[in-house]
């Protein structure tokens, strides 16, 4: 079975200092930081899923808030920055074998 990559901006709006400190430290295994919590992430399903699982058990369900956006190829060669930072630069892969 074939597995998808997704382009996925992930957000999040964690209250408590030690909360938000764990959830940037599993955001930084999955993506690139953008902005102070907003990451850029080039995952597969499967890389989404234990990502989600891992924020899902660091967060409060009653004061925290993480939202993943999904963007497709065409959207994303839409992505404009203005200031500091530049586009989504996806890294290349390697398999070794």
């Amino acid at each position: 079975m074939a597995t998808r990559d997704h382009h996925i901006l992930a957000s999040y709006d964690v209250s408590h200092p030690k909360r938000l400190r764990r959830v940037a430290k599993i955001m930084r295994n999955y993506g690139e930081r953008v902005l102070k919590s907003v990451f850029e992430c080039h995952l597969s399903d499967w890389d989404f899923q234990r990502m989600k699982e891992r924020i899902e058990d660091a967060i409060d369900h009653t004061e925290d808030s993480v939202r993943f956006y999904f963007i497709c190829d065409k959207c994303l060669g839409r992505v404009e920055v203005s200031g500091l930072g530049e586009g989504f630069v996806e890294e290349a892969r390697f398999v070794i074998t």
